[in-house]
């Protein structure tokens, strides 16, 4: 091949990959849909065994880069439909279940995750200069437990419990921020607690401009796991 034509094949490749590329983003393709396709009828196989589906054709939504599909229970009275999501190009992943989240134990996860959120609040209150506010995620399906059940850390959930704090960092630097993260990463561990996720988010309250405001605004935030290495450069700063 001479250089004349390599050079063409060159400027090809440069103006075709970029608009396949685009497109891919926009629209999909037919093999990353039937691989897709393929998923989540193995998905629901896994899942819900003994159950058949009705599996409605995809929709490409960019906004996830994934598809999404319709799903119906054959047999089901009620014909309600469920909404499943499919992301990930090199290994096509359910992301989003839509029975799974029709079953949650909606009520009783809030009572729950208030009991925790309180719990975990007056363990850590020595840790953290100062609480501003404590959040826990809990997930409980319908059935599993009575209405009256009171949180324990021993309670089986469906997924390990997600963590945030905010807190009052005015007084703070990063290395106090490492420092306080730490501490409460190692009380959690040292209690048993599991946890899949915590967001710690360090507030500053020193601004007139924020006065009405009692959240403040960000000036630190970290987020580890229960096991993670939690070093210096994990903490974002971030300039108002």
């Amino acid at each position: 091949m001479t250089m004349k034509k390599w050079i063409y094949l060159i400027l090809i490749i440069i103006l075709v990959v970029p608009i396949l590329f685009f497109y891919n983003a926009f629209n999909g393709n037919p093999t990353w849909k039937y691989f897709s396709n393929k998923a989540v009828k193995h998905y629901l196989e896994v899942k819900y065994p003994g159950d058949e589906f009705v599996i409605r054709d995809a929709i490409y939504n960019f906004k996830v880069s994934g598809y999404s599909y319709t799903v119906r229970k054959v047999g089901d009275e009620h014909q309600k439909d469920y909404e499943f999501t499919v992301t990930g190009f090199w290994k096509p992943t359910v992301t989003y279940d839509g029975i799974y989240y029709d079953n949650l134990d909606l009520p009783l996860m809030e009572k729950l995750e208030k009991e925790a959120a309180a719990e975990i609040t007056e363990l850590l209150k020595d840790k953290v200069d100062r609480i501003v506010e404590m959040g826990v995620q809990v997930e409980v399906l319908q059935g599993t437990y009575s209405p009256d059940t009171k949180w324990s850390k021993d309670l089986k959930l469906e997924k390990p419990m997600y963590l945030y704090l905010i807190a009052d960092a005015t007084n703070m630097n990063k290395e106090d921020v490492l420092k306080t993260v730490r501490s409460i990463q190692q009380t959690l561990n040292s209690e048993h607690y599991s946890y899949l996720g915590f967001s710690f988010n360090g507030n500053l309250f020193d601004n007139e401009m924020i006065q009405k405001d009692d959240r403040g605004y960000v000036k630190y935030s970290v987020l580890f796991e229960k096991d993670s290495n939690i070093e210096l450069n994990d903490v974002e700063e971030y300039n108002q």
